[in-house]
């Protein structure tokens, strides 16, 4: 079997605990934290928007440390660091206790590991299945998501988070981190090209790329050339614009639930559920997206969650709450369509380095939007005006994806070869 498909394999493994315990598990606990230390909503919803944003702030830097010197030890290291932290989590009692080890330590941790670094290596040893194995990748978080935060809900309904953070930090060291001892540079440093292609049907891909067909050129971009190109900042706005909704709502997922007259349990029960019909959504996309334009697909897929949060406001009992709540899925289950647009646009060579340039925007964004709704709720003591918002905001991600076009040089002939170190 081709090297490629083990890397795939560990990193859904990484991802499907790692990953989905700390990107989505925390708005299992937004509640009980909030509860336990006193907080409103909004001091709880700064301790992620605070997290994002030295997770923005890092991604340029992790990114380049990424491309420089692989993916391995930087996700080995920061999944150790993800697990200490969650140790260390259990042990404060104040909130500025929480707030520095869950920003500092946590959060640091996790800029280096689990999506960033499963990301690049997937970038760099497929080109022709990029986007069916990104989408692998991702969905291997929601199927961990479908498992884990029902999981979470209810061992937080028995036991305190603190102990429930112990059990995840041991988890994060002694399950999560050796999955990216697996994760190698590239194809080419082991002799193999990309997909695991011979060089003759690499060849013939190329010239299908050429002339307009399906498949996806291996065109490299320089990091400076890039950023002088519209298509990478109207790739930045839609990003922003997708991630700056979906993390909101993300966040307060169960809240909003709760605010539907759902309990914790139950919501933590259906935000799985979404998760569970995310997965095959995600593999779907993930297929489409090789055989057709990323962009489009991206609209449709936007579109129909903007709808669904419309109707989330106005619908009233258990089942139209999760059917307007499960609209949203396709927002969740395309981000790896979003991620393989880099390295469609860009090329193999600089993915996390240009990626890493994303995270400032979007991740501004985020706490923007994850504090924005904790203040709104404390003010309004409903989730009308988030949701409503949250819609608009995602209906301009989808035109702009709609309109983003590939970038063009004037000279093909000088790109430069992606490096086989």
């Amino acid at each position: 079997m081709f090297f490629g498909w083990w890397i795939v394999i560990a990193s859904v493994f990484s991802n499907g605990t790692g990953g989905a315990i700390h990107w989505q598990g925390f708005s299992v606990f937004f509640l009980p934290v909030t509860e336990s230390l006193g907080l409103s909503r909004f001091q709880t919803s700064l301790v992620f928007s605070f997290a994002r944003l030295e997770n923005g702030l890092m991604g340029p830097f992790t990114g380049y440390l990424i491309d420089r010197f692989g993916p391995r030890w930087m996700a080995f290291f920061g999944s150790l660091l993800v697990g200490v932290g969650y140790i260390i989590l259990a042990t404060t009692n104040t909130y500025y206790q929480f707030l520095i080890v869950y920003i500092a330590v946590i959060s640091l941790g996790a800029s280096t590991s689990f999506m960033q670094a499963s990301m690049a290596v997937l970038n760099t040893w497929f080109i022709r299945r990029r986007g069916l194995v990104m989408a692998i990748n991702a969905a291997g978080m929601r199927g961990g998501a479908a498992i884990f935060i029902p999981l979470l809900g209810w061992l937080l309904s028995v036991y305190s988070w603190q102990a429930v953070s112990v059990g995840i930090g041991l988890m994060m060291i002694f399950w999560v981190a050796p999955f990216a001892l697996t994760y190698r540079r590239s194809p080419e440093s082991y002799g193999m090209q990309p997909d695991g292609d011979t060089p003759e049907l690499r060849a013939v891909a190329e010239r299908a790329a050429r002339s307009g067909g399906a498949a996806r050129s291996d065109v490299t971009w320089g990091v400076r050339e890039a950023l002088h190109t519209s298509a990478y900042w109207l790739l930045a706005l839609a990003t922003t614009l997708r991630l700056g909704v979906t993390s909101a709502i993300q966040v307060h997922a169960i809240a909003i639930f709760v605010w539907k007259s759902e309990n914790a349990v139950a919501g933590a029960a259906m935000l799985g559920a979404v998760s569970a019909i995310a997965f095959p959504i995600i593999l779907l996309l993930g297929w489409l997206s090789d055989r057709v334009a990323r962009g489009p697909l991206l609209f449709v897929s936007y579109t129909i969650s903007a709808v669904g949060l419309v109707l989330l406001n106005f619908v009233e009992g258990t089942i139209p709450v999760f059917i307007a709540f499960a609209m949203f899925a396709p927002a969740q289950a395309s981000a790896s369509v979003n991620w393989s647009l880099v390295g469609d646009l860009f090329g193999r060579r600089n993915f996390a380095t240009l990626r890493g340039l994303l995270a400032p925007m979007y991740n501004i964004a985020t706490v923007v939007t994850v504090a924005g709704a904790g203040f709104m709720y404390d003010r309004t003591e409903s989730y009308s005006v988030v949701l409503m918002v949250g819609a608009a905001l995602l209906f301009g991600a989808a035109l702009t994806f709609f309109i983003l076009k590939p970038p063009t040089r004037s000279t093909e002939s000088t790109t430069p070869k992606p490096s086989n170190s």
